[in-house]
């Protein structure tokens, strides 16, 4: 790495020779240390798949219900033959609605079926008592990503006349005419206005403490006269509902304006053109590729996946859990499983000192936080349980007469069902948000519990191969990163339960608040080359990153083999990504994640030891003053 470089771009010095010579593959938006770990995993459950094939009678009764299903996906011959006919159970649903009342009459069935609704209904945990879950209630979504897309009148026209032509394309393969086809989009795209002014932008959502508005059932039916909601509440979960979390207050206020038998013509038509672009992916190839064509374009996207590999994610990604179990078992183990948990604890250790140490708590503050991180639960490799949901799954094959809209309508609704069960009972904090398979990992506020699947746990993140420095840097800042959830701006509103619980002094939340917003001002503004960055949208993340990076410092310098240069050169190599500029344009606006290149460089400008390490000075890009730094944990 050349001097210079460290000093001015470190993510750059890094990382130059593979942003040179990366290629984004033609069916991404972007490629990145995160993708190449799972392009990895990608080709080894495809291989894995084929061979399940040859030796179905040998596997587990679940997976050979992937792989019956597998068989179904991958058949584009009969996909091709069937048509559009498979759509007509859904479409024939919507075509007979005429009101409201109508609506009511079927609301339960679309919604287990998991059919596009203007609103609907959710079973989560009760932030007020993690120990329960109750019924959430919000709207659809908007066709653009964001609601900033429709404040610009000029990229608001561009994006609606890319999805207009889209749309056409797709509705026109369905079979509609074209007059049916200018009227369908036209009457879908009136309804999307009516939610763009009560629906939350992304900054919104990222403070997701506020989606928590707890209206009585007296209190939605006042506000909700043209739509019985709380008995399509108690229908889904077979019992009395007294409440429901509101997750967006200004869309259940216009409730009443907006869903009408007056606009129905215009919910119809928008329920119409939404199923027609959902359910896209399980007939044609021709369907499927034009279903897909809005969003390749908004990311940049230059091609649509593979026939083969769009075989495999349709049946994966109903298995996902099954397949990431054998896959956490087979290619990480128990030996490994219990090297990860041994260093996610001693993170978790460190923590706590720094807690302890820390110069702007009040003792009754870091009892509570420490407190909390001695209860945190702590998951790695793969789960100890899957959801039952999977041993009800049948897949009846096109030999009896079905196609993969009836296999997803079924399997849909058992999950459906399943999940409205749980209303009013204790959740399961075994169970897992995502499969074994998945690079990625995550903490839960409500459950106050850290996630890290097997699939994350490869090099550059971690390797045996990889000094403890590079593994710290890597896999060690990614824990410590998920540990730091729970006391970024939303966790930190948690208590050690898991509810919604003030547990901060009134002096303490406020000097927390202010931090937030040093660390928020820290990076508003900042440049990334295809946009300025949200500091507001990123400031969780950003908090993480930071303590994270901070913990894993502290831990690998309190090893006993610690290299600066190694621990520096893996957190930015761990960020490396190369994107299409539609793509990284998008996730500005969406994404609760800083860009990578900040993530590198601007954590590490924020860090004393990386300045002195290297010697940067005032005259250095990596510069930043010593006043400006934002140290939280």
């Amino acid at each position: 790495m050349k001097k210079d470089q460290i000093k001015n771009n470190y993510y750059e010095a890094v990382n130059g020779e593979w942003l040179e010579k990366a290629v984004i593959p033609g069916d991404q938006p972007s490629v990145s240390a995160f993708l190449e770990l799972h392009l990895g995993i990608e080709k080894t459950l495809m291989d894995l798949t084929s061979r399940w094939e040859k030796e179905k009678s040998s596997l587990s009764k679940n997976l050979q219900k992937y792989i019956d299903l597998y068989q179904m996906t991958k058949d584009f011959e009969k996909r091709n033959q069937l048509g559009t006919k498979p759509f007509d159970i859904v479409s024939k649903k919507i075509e007979k609605l005429n009101n409201l009342k109508d609506l009511k009459d079927v609301f339960k069935e679309l919604t287990l079926e998991d059919l596009e609704l203007p609103f609907g209904f959710m079973v989560m945990q009760d932030f007020m008592n993690s120990n329960n879950q109750i019924l959430y209630f919000g709207a659809a979504d908007l066709f653009l990503p964001d609601t900033s897309y429709y404040k610009d009148e000029k990229q608001k026209a561009q994006l609606i006349s890319l999805f207009t032509m889209t749309s056409k394309q797709l509705l026109a393969l369905y079979g509609y005419k074209e007059e049916t086809i200018d009227k369908l989009i036209k009457d879908a795209l009136a309804f999307d206005e009516l939610l763009v002014p009560v629906t939350k932008s992304s900054v919104e959502k990222a403070d997701y403490v506020k989606m928590y508005n707890p209206l009585s059932k007296k209190e939605v039916q006042e506000l909700t006269n043209n739509f019985d909601l709380m008995a399509m509440a108690e229908a889904l979960v077979n019992e009395d509902v007294d409440q429901l979390i509101i997750t967006n207050l200004d869309f259940i206020k216009a409730f009443d304006d907006i869903i009408t038998d007056d606009n129905f013509s215009i919910i119809k038509a928008w329920m119409i053109l939404s199923n027609a672009i959902k359910f896209a992916s399980d007939l044609t190839d021709e369907i499927r590729i034009a279903g897909g064509a809005f969003r390749r374009a908004l990311s940049g996207v230059k091609e649509a996946q593979s026939q083969e590999k769009y075989a495999f994610y349709q049946a994966y990604n109903r298995f996902g859990q099954v397949v990431g179990l054998h896959y956490g078992e087979t290619y990480f183990g128990p030996i490994a499983k219990k090297d990860v948990e041994v260093m996610v604890h001693e993170m978790i250790d460190v923590y706590q000192e720094r807690i302890k140490n820390n110069t702007w708590l009040n003792e009754e503050t870091k009892e509570k936080a420490v407190k909390k991180l001695s209860t945190l639960n702590v998951h790695v490799g793969y789960p100890d349980e899957l959801p039952p949901y999977f041993d009800q799954f049948k897949i009846k094959g096109y030999d009896n007469g079905s196609d993969l809209i009836q296999e997803r309508l079924a399997m849909t609704k058992i999950i459906n069902v399943y999940n409205f069960k749980q209303y009013n009972k204790e959740p399961n904090r075994n169970l897992w948000g995502m499969p074994a398979s998945m690079v990625n990992a995550y903490y839960s506020p409500t459950n106050n519990q850290i996630v890290f699947p097997a699939a994350i746990l490869q090099e550059p993140y971690y390797s045996l191969k990889q000094s403890k420095s590079e593994n710290y840097g890597g896999i060690g800042a990614v824990m410590a990163h998920e540990i730091s959830h729970a006391f970024d701006n939303n966790g930190a509103k948690f208590d050690e339960t898991g509810s919604l619980n003030n547990w901060w002094t009134e002096a303490d939340l406020k000097a927390f608040n202010k931090k937030s917003k040093d660390m928020i001002d820290l990076f508003e503004g900042v440049e990334t080359g295809y946009g300025q960055c949200n500091g507001e949208l990123t400031v969780s993340e950003n908090i993480a990153d930071s303590g994270g990076l901070r913990c894993a410092l502290e831990a690998s310098k309190n090893s006993g083999h610690h290299n600066f240069e190694e621990f520096f050169q893996n957190w930015a190599r761990v960020w490396r990504n190369k994107s299409s500029i539609e793509y990284s344009q998008l996730l500005l606006k969406v994404d609760v994640h800083g860009p990578s290149i900040l993530r590198a460089n601007m954590q590490l400008s924020n860090l004393p030891e990386f300045q002195e390490f290297y010697e940067i000075s005032d005259k250095d890009n990596m510069y930043l003053p010593k006043e400006k730094m934002v140290s939280i944990w």
